[in-house]
């Protein structure tokens, strides 16, 4: 009895480690490109379908004609 109760206590902790720094690398990147996307980082991003949508209504985003 005494040997099963020795045994249970030593447990190895590197496959929780393993997970936990994989877990902790996924959120943090989650969390970069958050930041990114809405956060101060976003601030010199431009939107380029806002902008192709926006030189269409002025007429110079491109021909849909073939220039042959």
């Amino acid at each position: 009895m005494k040997f099963k109760a020795m045994d249970a206590s030593q447990t190895n902790f590197t496959p929780y480690l393993f997970i936990g720094v994989i877990l902790m690398f996924l959120f943090g990147s989650i969390a970069y490109g958050m930041y990114n996307t809405f956060g101060a980082g976003a601030h010199g991003l431009t939107d380029s379908i806002d902008e192709h949508a926006r030189m269409h209504e002025l007429g110079i985003a491109h021909s849909h004609l073939d220039n042959n």
